[in-house]
């Protein structure tokens, strides 16, 4: 059985995983929940696999929309998730400032540097 982490699902959403990014402009958010893990997907900001049975969040934003006048090909969709460890360190960043959520990432991009590298 999965070891399941307690966390403040409310402050993990009110966490923005892509603080500071310069993505694209007019990239909306078309959903951002909180869900129970069916299959093992990978979370984004970490890579590792996903626990079934565990909560995770779940955001989904889009670029482009038919109201812009955009072509239905024109619009995308993209689906990120994220595991109950980085959920807890978002969770954790929204109460007290912290950047567990960027150590997490630093790890991952340190880790994934060494084994290609």
């Amino acid at each position: 059985m999965a070891h399941i982490l307690t966390f403040s699902e409310a402050d993990a959403l009110t966490c923005d995983p892509f603080d500071g990014d310069f993505g694209d402009l007019g990239t909306r958010r078309v959903s951002d929940t909180m869900i129970t893990v069916a299959e093992p997907p990978r979370c984004h900001t970490c890579g590792g696999t996903l626990t079934p049975g565990t909560r995770c969040r779940h955001l989904v934003e889009q670029t482009g929309s038919e109201e812009d006048g955009d072509e239905p090909e024109t619009i995308k969709r993209t689906e990120y998730r994220f595991c109950q460890h980085c959920c807890s360190a978002m969770a954790r960043d929204a109460k007290d400032g912290g950047d567990r959520l960027g150590s997490r990432i630093a790890r991952m991009v340190q880790n994934r540097e060494r084994s290609h590298g």
